[in-house]
């Protein structure tokens, strides 16, 4: 009769190796974020979970699916095609989650969002405004229009994004001018400022004597209002139209500014009576 054949060592040896690679095993597996994981058995897999399916505008509807599958598998697994401007949301107790998370659990909602995008052209008026200016020739404050202004347009390119037909966002792509504005001019009556140099002057005696005292005075010779000026002399000093249109108040002006530089020299007879 043989001895029986002893493997106590080989075996001791088998146990102590099974032992060592079960415990690794078990060490990777809780490591937090680890391969092993992340990544579902085929066990998950076989299970079968329900969640909540809404597409776009579609109601809602509660479908199974296997357990830890990203929505996308499961969307395609269901014929609900998916462009690639849509959007794929897992909502979790209320909560958008993200990256592996996103892996299907029980209670799950998955939306699918329509996203569509395109751009719109736009006219826009432009106002015109208003310019005013202060002139003398008017009472003062006595407002004239001489210039009704004329509103511009602007031509402006907006693009858009949609969610299930909703517009989400808009951005302004360009912005052409198409017709420039045109500003409303008015004019506003004011009281003539005084001429420092030129005050305490006896400008009505040298108004009587120029053209009796009346602003709408004319002469023949090509002499105008009170102070019976030309045209050139009239517009070296600022003025503006004709002298016999503007107001006393404003013929006298132009007068002291005229006298300022040049003395009584432009009234030959008459400056004496100042």
């Amino acid at each position: 009769m043989r001895a029986p054949i002893r493997h106590h060592g080989v075996l001791r040896q088998l146990t102590r190796t099974t032992v060592a690679a079960t415990a690794a095993a078990v060490a990777v597996s809780l490591i937090p974020g680890s391969a092993i994981a992340a990544t579902p058995t085929a066990a998950d897999t076989a299970v079968e979970v329900p969640v909540r399916l809404k597409v776009a505008d579609r109601a809602a509807e509660k479908v199974a699916t296997p357990k830890q599958v990203w929505p996308a598998t499961m969307l395609s697994s269901r014929g609900v095609k998916v462009d690639h401007d849509d959007l794929i949301d897992v909502v979790r107790k209320g909560r958008h989650v993200k990256g592996d998370r996103r892996r299907l659990r029980q209670g799950d909602t998955v939306k699918v969002i329509r996203v569509k995008k395109d751009s719109v052209i736009r006219r826009v008026r432009i106002a015109p405004g208003t310019v005013t200016v202060s002139v003398t020739s008017l009472k003062p404050g006595r407002r004239k229009v001489v210039a009704p202004g004329r509103p511009g347009v602007r031509r402006v390119k907006v693009a858009r994004t949609r969610h299930n037909g909703d517009v989400v966002k808009r951005r302004v792509v360009s912005r052409t001018t198409v017709r420039a504005a045109k500003p409303r001019r008015v004019l506003v009556g004011r009281k003539a400022a005084p001429v420092a140099a030129s005050d305490g002057l006896n400008w009505t005696a040298l108004a009587k004597c120029e053209s009796g005292g009346n602003p709408r005075a004319v002469n023949p010779a090509g002499y105008y209002g009170l102070y019976q000026f030309d045209i050139g002399t009239w517009r070296s000093v600022g003025g503006r139209g004709m002298p016999s249109q503007a107001s006393p108040a404003e013929q006298t002006l132009r007068a002291k500014i005229l006298h300022k530089s040049r003395g009584s020299s432009p009234w030959p007879y008459c400056g004496r009576f100042l």
